[in-house]
């Protein structure tokens, strides 16, 4: 192959691969939503992408434990072109532009006898005005 063939091959395939930022759905201004890792949302009516990248850190308390704390779920998001953690309990919401972006909730709820796999967590989201 010349190297004008092997820069097509890589350009093509460059273009034809999905990008973890391409929305998978489309949800209304002031909507619950819900994403799960990789996952993407464009909220109609903004130029917004929330994508939910992961859980960075999950210290709920479990629903079947005492605790002295209630903890957080800490999620990793990318809203744009910005990187936002958002906190469950201490920093559930942050301003995004002319927007106010909320972690509602994490999914599921945390138990000591049930382990959650990264790939079962669900960011529930809300972009409002303030």
């Amino acid at each position: 192959m010349n190297l004008k063939t092997i820069c097509f091959v890589i350009l093509c395939t460059a273009s034809c691969s999905s990008s973890p930022a391409s929305p998978t759905a489309e949800v209304p201004l002031g909507s619950e939503f819900s994403l799960k890792p990789g996952e993407s949302a464009l909220v109609v009516s903004t130029d917004l992408v929330i994508t939910f990248l992961q859980v960075v850190n999950d210290s709920r308390c479990p629903a079947d434990a005492v605790c002295v704390q209630a903890g957080d779920a800490v999620v990793a998001l990318s809203v744009g072109n910005a990187g936002v953690e958002l906190r469950s309990n201490s920093a559930p919401e942050t301003v995004v532009g002319s927007y106010i972006l909320r972690l509602e909730r994490v999914e599921p709820y945390v138990y000591v006898s049930r382990p959650i796999e990264p790939k079962d967590y669900r960011a529930v989201l809300k972009l409002t005005r303030p």
